[in-house]
């Protein structure tokens, strides 16, 4: 059986840009093949949450917390 995964991803997600190579080398490791699917707008606006811009301040300021301890457990400069 075929190992294969949908990958999902929106390009402008700093999410997307520290964990793209990470992702590659995994699925790589697992034998898998993947599928690239990148996101919409439309897409994202399915999801039915509010754009950043329109997201509660606080809901913006914990964002850059949760980026920030991301960069530094993936040791990403």
């Amino acid at each position: 059986m075929d190992k294969i995964v949908d990958y999902y991803f929106f390009a402008n997600s700093p999410y997307t840009y520290m964990g793209h190579r990470r992702f590659g080398e995994i699925a790589r490791a697992a034998g898998a093949t993947i599928r690239v699917r990148p996101s919409t707008p439309a897409r994202y606006s399915a999801l039915r949450r509010p754009p950043l811009a329109k997201r509660p301040p606080q809901r913006q300021a914990y964002r850059l917390v949760e980026l920030k301890r991301w960069r530094d457990y993936l040791a990403f400069r």
